[in-house]
């Protein structure tokens, strides 16, 4: 893949990891955990540095999967199969990571990732149509 092609792939799965995540973020956060949306906020500032880390690299986990379990993008069943394992294999252990430096207790970090087990395993199709959209669409314009 040439250098142009890659800062692409690059700015289109970091865009889309950084998006995706303040929308979906911002809305457990305000109508769930009654977080103001100035908390949600700030919490979302303070994620871009970890979504510029692991953008690229959740996107190049996510092919990686495609291409060892052989199953197809362009069918929805299969793509949906692998989405919602790369999003749940990826995302869990980050945000434990995360909890983790935020000083969360072994407690709290079970709990907050058993709950965010579901949320992610709902997420992760609607993710991957998301990632694919923004890659057409840098590939595309720039």
């Amino acid at each position: 893949m040439e250098t142009n092609s890659r800062w692409r792939m690059f700015l289109a799965d970091t865009l889309s990891m950084t998006v995706f995540s303040a929308v979906l973020c911002m809305t457990i956060e305000v109508f769930l955990a009654g977080l103001t949306f100035g908390q949600s906020l700030t919490a979302r500032l303070a994620a871009i540095p970890t979504n510029l880390l692991t953008g690229r690299a959740y996107g190049l986990y996510r092919d990686g999967l495609f291409r060892f379990s052989g199953l197809r993008e362009d069918s929805w069943i299969q793509a949906a199969v692998v989405d919602t394992i790369a999003f749940l294999s990826f995302q869990v252990p980050l945000y434990g990571i995360v909890l983790m430096i935020a000083g969360a207790s072994l407690r709290q970090m079970v709990v907050s990732a058993a709950s965010m087990t579901l949320i992610f395993a709902l997420a992760g199709r609607p993710y991957g149509i998301f990632l694919q959209a923004c890659r057409r669409w840098i590939l595309s314009h720039f």
